[in-house]
């Protein structure tokens, strides 16, 4: 006979698996610490990518000023300056990610948390009915013992 609840648990669990539950699953492969450090590695090194693209951009947009007043520009000052906009640019970055990331990892805990009960609840339906059936099995040959 078909268990109701079993099925719908099932379900539950597989709906899980296809769609939210991908990713969340993907990222509890990590511990906290080493999710959230890659991350923002990664996030690191694209915002360097993205910061040398946007300085490059801005330069070729702004090359007739660059060209006119090259020689009078204090060239170290004008370096300082860019790295100091790199450097603020990139900490505001890194700890927005490290907010971000910490908070995706415990939505993933928990949401994982959820569908591993869901897992127990099957479990202990299976053990119900492993142990029903046992039980049965051992009734029916006592029964059968005692008509020889």
């Amino acid at each position: 006979m078909i268990n109701e609840e079993k099925v719908i648990l099932m379900t539950k669990a597989s709906l899980y698996e296809e769609k939210k539950g991908k990713e969340k699953l993907k990222i509890m492969n990590y511990f906290r610490h080493d999710y959230i450090s890659l991350q923002m590695l990664y996030g690191w090194f694209f915002m360097t990518v993205s910061f040398v693209l946007c300085t490059a951009l801005w330069g070729a947009c702004h090359m007739e000023y660059l060209m006119d007043n090259l020689h009078k520009m204090d060239l170290k000052q004008f370096g300082m300056t860019v790295l100091f906009i790199y450097a603020m640019v990139t900490g505001i970055y890194v700890c927005i990610l490290y907010i971000v990331c910490a908070y995706r990892y415990y939505e993933a805990k928990k949401s994982v948390g959820s569908y591993a009960n869901t897992l127990r609840k099957i479990s202990d339906i299976y053990v119900r009915e492993n142990k029903h059936t046992v039980s049965d099995a051992v009734m029916e040959e006592k029964n059968h013992d005692k008509l020889t």
